[in-house]
């Protein structure tokens, strides 16, 4: 164990201030769903071990990397949830590893609940010479999702929710460094019986024309940023129909495509009011630069969606 430990327990109303304060993760989320946001996030750890549990209460398309150098691991806190990570649905009693470097992409709902355990391959690797196992990325051989024996991973949840009680109720009184010595000891030996005792991994499936499709319109919006798209542009760079869209669009995010679009584009505005100094006409001037002309209709729909006005977010700034 090495570096000083940190621990960080707090409320948050503002899906970009979770991102910020979510320590060494690289986080871009985007609030699909109306309404406040509200969220919970303990993370309690140092450079090569780090505990995390998080709670979020809206609907988000979440993007962005895990800690680097470390291996990440996810358990749903309530076998009930369900999420969409990496072109896999996940729930039920399943473990999941994020990729090293490589990309998040979830739709998450407004019941997400998941506690995030980050360790160091040596230490895992030690437990699995201990079990008398192969190394690490030998014994997942690059999947990432595996379903896991349900009691197993109930002991494991519980032991979560033990170790969680023992952070936040002494957090002040407790030897931080001697409690992340366990911690990492501890959960590297679950993680890995839960791997060594798995019933099977979980691989992506066969994309279908509609995945594909939803892909492809996916990336024109992204790509076109702050352009307004219109739906015979999707329909021709995604080479599908739209009724195939809706289909796709409303599956995966219970939004049709000009939803979406328009979601997304909110999104973006909101992101850069965050940023900007507070100046007159700032909010109309952000606005426009991302297609909205109307600006009582702008104002209403940004509203709704984030339960506050623009000028609200950029009055923030000052604080």
């Amino acid at each position: 164990m090495t570096g000083e430990s940190f621990y960080l327990h707090q409320k948050l109303r503002d899906f970009d201030e979770f991102c910020e304060n979510a320590l060494n993760w690289d986080l871009d989320y985007r609030q699909l769903e109306a309404g406040n946001f509200s969220s919970e996030l303990l993370m309690f750890g140092n450079e090569s071990a780090l505990f995390t549990h998080a709670k979020l209460e809206r609907r988000l398309l979440q993007k962005g990397t895990a800690p680097q150098d470390l291996i990440t691991f996810g358990v749903l806190a309530d076998p009930g949830i369900n999420i969409h990570w990496r072109n896999i649905d996940i729930s039920d009693n399943k473990l999941f590893i994020f990729p090293p470097g490589g990309e998040l992409f979830g739709i998450t709902q407004a019941d997400f609940d998941v506690f995030v355990i980050s360790l160091p391959e040596p230490k895992l690797d030690q437990v699995c010479a201990s079990f008398e196992l192969p190394e690490f990325r030998k014994l997942v051989a690059g999947h990432e999702v595996f379903a896991c024996e349900p009691q197993l991973l109930d002991s494991f949840r519980s032991r979560l929710r033990q170790r969680e009680r023992e952070i936040t109720g002494h957090s002040v009184a407790i030897n931080q460094q001697l409690l992340l010595q366990q911690l990492e000891s501890e959960l590297a030996d679950y993680l890995i019986r839960l791997l060594a005792g798995r019933n099977q991994s979980v691989g992506r499936g066969l994309l279908r024309k509609r995945d594909l499709a939803l892909k492809s319109a996916e990336n024109y919006i992204h790509e076109s940023a702050n352009e307004v798209v219109t739906i015979p542009e999707l329909c021709n760079a995604s080479n599908a129909s739209q009724r195939t869209l809706e289909y796709a669009f409303r599956e995966r995010y219970g939004l049709t495509p000009k939803e979406y679009t328009l979601v997304y584009r909110l999104n973006n505005v909101r992101k850069q009011l965050r940023q900007a100094v507070p100046v007159k006409d700032q909010v109309s001037r952000i606005a426009q630069q991302h297609g909205f002309w109307h600006m009582g209709q702008f104002s209403a729909s940004y509203r709704k969606l984030f339960a506050e006005r623009p000028s609200d977010t950029l009055k923030q700034n000052y604080y």
